[in-house]
């Protein structure tokens, strides 16, 4: 008989539950088995939770791939990790032989494995190739964040920011602030648009140039007016809202760069005027998920304090206040909520 643990299980919209699950097992001789210490409650797992992006696994199945814990047994051909460490996994396991991944687009792996599931549990497995080991100094709620940073990161660099370029962020949530150190890194005056006051604040605290107010003025205007006139050159924006999405052509500069980095939910279409891309000559452009590359460097970015990611943390929950938790996320209540699964 399997042995249980304590998990959260999402039965439908708003239904989630903390209550029995089978503890996972090793299946495959490269399987880890991991006693999850932390999770962070991502806008993918609100999105099911709320119900604004359904069917994508079949219910009741326990949420989460922001996590991180410690090694408690590993299968026969493991050799790079062994009992006691501390490791964090990248959910995408590649193949690095498919179409996309010899073009170097391993976030579009055509044979992805999925083996890290369910974080939001005292127990999880990853495949051995996937685990990272976490730095002595770095805490197992900071290294949650690598796969949204890795995220932002392959974000960033596609977005291609130059040294002294005006970039705006759309959005001071937890990936906007990530967004916002990741571009002052590469050397860019950053201004940030956002409608929250008291993420306009954490802006500041994390480095923002200059915050805008898009409850009080408008982003557009004020964009114009600290650039002189020309725009941003580099626009990301960190929120599916579609609004922000027409924004962010009418402030850019001739060449910029817009990136639609976050995900509309549920689904919708702008209106796009041609002339504005043409005519600006604007590159717009998406980007999703991560590589192998950006994981590693999301942890060493961690790891040296170039982006810090403990003042994003607004509430750490146990596992029993889990749906609290996703309750505070969608309530805009706060910034990123970790979970401690101990």
């Amino acid at each position: 008989m399997a042995e249980m643990m304590k998990a959260a299980l999402l039965y439908a919209a708003g239904d989630l539950r903390v209550g029995e699950a089978p503890r996972p097992e090793i299946t495959h001789p490269d399987d880890v088995l991991i006693r999850v210490r932390a999770c962070g409650i991502c806008p993918s797992d609100l999105r099911a939770y709320t119900g604004v992006r359904s069917g994508m696994r079949e219910m009741p199945y326990t949420p989460g791939h922001e996590w991180a814990g410690e090694v408690v047994a590993v299968g026969e051909a493991v050799k790079s990790v062994q009992v006691g460490d501390r490791v964090v996994p990248s959910w995408r396991v590649v193949c690095g032989k498919c179409y996309y991944c010899t073009r170097g687009l391993y976030n579009y792996c055509e044979n992805l494995q999925r083996r890290v599931r369910g974080g939001f549990a005292q127990y999880g497995v990853a495949a051995e190739e996937s685990l990272l080991k976490i730095p002595d100094h770095v805490s197992y709620y900071e290294a949650s964040f690598c796969e949204p940073l890795a995220c932002c990161i392959n974000g960033s660099l596609w977005s291609m920011i130059g040294f002294g370029d005006d970039v705006v962020i759309v959005g001071a949530g937890p990936i906007g602030l990530m967004h916002l150190q990741l571009a002052k890194i590469q050397g860019a005056r950053v201004i940030v648009s956002e409608f929250l006051e008291e993420r306009l604040a954490k802006a500041k605290e994390l480095g923002a140039d200059e915050v805008i107010c898009a409850a009080k003025e408008d982003p557009v205007a004020r964009v114009k007016e600290l650039t002189q006139g020309r725009g941003a050159n580099v626009v990301i924006v960190a929120v599916g809202a579609p609004k922000a999405l027409q924004q962010a052509l009418e402030m850019t500069a001739i060449g910029a760069s817009v990136n639609y980095f976050a995900g509309t939910y549920p689904p919708t279409t702008i209106p796009l005027d041609p002339n504005v891309i043409h005519y600006k000559q604007i590159r717009l452009t998406g980007s999703h998920d991560y590589t192998p590359q950006h994981f590693r460097s999301a942890l060493r970015f961690i790891s040296l304090g170039m982006v810090r990611v403990m003042p994003l943390i607004s509430h750490i929950l146990p596992l029993e206040q889990v749906k609290e938790g996703f309750d505070i996320v969608a309530g805009q209540k706060g910034l990123k909520v970790m979970i401690d699964t101990e």
